[in-house]
Order: structure tokens, then C-alpha cells, then sequence
């Protein structure tokens, strides 16, 4: 993660997490992160930096030289909220679990992931270019609305989550967002969102959506990591 800038789209795209490179183990884990810290601290996002719209989108540039993952978080956060306030969003939601039987949570959770899985292609975030004459040379992190990942059929992991946790909320499903960590001692380098089931269950169970990985049958599945931290959506 790029802590000196990043970028962010509120109608399009915004700062991301850096997916730890290659997923070398991935298997099922039932339980896997049961007991992780649960922050539900609100944290405001990084400072504005400057914003322009064009073409229908506005972009905002936000800086930390020292973010930590809550206020990284929160950008995601207020996307989410802003994606369930979209129409257009909760159409697309209901579209693609109407073929589930009523009150079947994970019916529903399960067509989010496949319709996702089999739309929004993996990828990365802007590679290292040079930030104006006298900026810095570094790569952007990119953040987008749940709306603008589905239009373009592309975002990384943190989009990937922002379009996950928007469809299972506009579902009645509460979602979490899961972020970890490949060592202890290594920074926070992977996001992906989780649906609690049973629907509308006190306590339900948190069920990975992790459209990042590879495969197309996924549902459920987890990569193993070092250390993990859980906030709501």
C-alpha cells in the first residue's frame, strides 16, 4: 500500500489494499478467523487532496504519510454506503437473486458470488508512473463504487468487496469485510467481504466471498493467513 498517495473515485474508483502477491494455498477452513478483533470504531478518512469531475465521475485525491488500515477501511466503508443508496444497485441485486427461494440466505449469497465471479475480471490497480514534472514516481491505489465495477468488468480485491458487500446488504444479508495478513509480521494485504449466515440469524456464521480467487468455485473458501481483522461493511 502506497502510503504517501492514492486516489479516489466516488462514482467510479478510489484507494485500494495491496493484494499480497499470488495465492499459493487455498483450501477450505471452516471456522478459519473465528475469534478475529471485530473494529467498529468509526475512523474518518485520509484528508482531501484535490477532487475533479469528468465525464460523469469525480474523482478524489485523498493522502496519509501514515495510514493505518481503519482509515483505509473507511474509505471502503462510505463507498458501500453510498453504493446501497444507488437504484441502480438494488435492481441489480434483487436481479440477480430472484431465483432464490425466499428468506435462503445462502441461496442468495451464493448467486452474488457467482454472478460476480463470472463478470468482474481480477485486476490490479495503477502501476508506478511519474505524478506530475516535480512529483513522486508511484504506483495509485484505486477504490470504486460498487456500480462502477460492475459497468467495467474489472477491479481488485477492495472493489471486488465494495461490489460484494453492496449486493448482500441490498439482499437483507449482513455483510463483513475481512482484511489479513500473510505473516505477523507483514503488512495488512488482502481484503475480501463475507456474508453472515444464517439470514437475519442474531449471530450468524461468517461465509467467505472472495471473488478474487482463482477458480470458479470458490464459494466459501479462504486463504490461510498469519493474523486477520474483521469490520462491518
Amino acid at each position: 500500500m502506497n502510503r504517501d498517495t492514492y486516489l479516489k473515485v466516488s462514482a467510479a474508483v478510489g484507494v485500494g489494499l495491496v493484494l499480497w502477491g499470488g495465492y499459493r494455498l487455498y483450501r477450505q477452513r471452516k471456522g478459519l478467523g473465528e475469534g478475529n478483533p471485530l473494529i467498529t470504531r468509526k475512523t474518518p478518512q485520509a484528508a482531501l487532496v484535490s477532487s475533479y469531475t469528468n465525464g460523469g465521475m469525480k474523482t478524489e485525491m485523498r493522502a496519509d504519510r501514515d495510514m493505518p488500515i481503519e482509515q483505509r477501511i473507511a474509505t471502503i466503508q462510505d463507498l458501500v454506503y453510498k453504493s446501497v443508496q444507488d437504484p441502480k444497485m438494488r435492481k441489480l441485486a434483487l436481479d440477480i437473486t430472484n431465483k432464490c427461494p425466499e428468506r435462503d440466505g445462502t441461496c442468495e449469497a451464493r448467486a452474488i458470488y457467482d454472478a460476480v465471479k463470472g463478470r468482474v475480471r481480477y485486476t490490479g490497480d495503477i502501476a508506478a508512473i511519474k505524478h506530475g514534472a516535480k512529483g513522486p514516481h508511484e504506483g495509485i491505489d484505486l477504490y470504486q463504487s460498487a456500480y462502477r465495477t460492475w459497468e467495467f468488468k474489472g477491479g481488485d480485491c477492495d472493489d471486488h468487496s465494495i461490489l460484494i458487500s453492496t449486493l448482500l446488504a441490498l439482499n437483507g444479508i449482513e455483510p463483513r469485510l475481512r482484511v489479513t495478513a500473510e505473516s505477523a509480521r507483514t503488512d495488512w494485504g488482502h481484503i475480501y467481504a463475507g456474508a453472515l449466515l444464517p439470514k437475519h440469524a442474531s449471530s450468524g456464521k461468517f461465509t467467505t466471498l472472495d471473488t478474487t480467487l482463482p477458480g470458479n468455485n470458490k464459494f466459501g473458501v479462504e486463504v490461510p493467513y498469519a493474523k486477520g481483522l474483521d469490520f462491518p461493511a
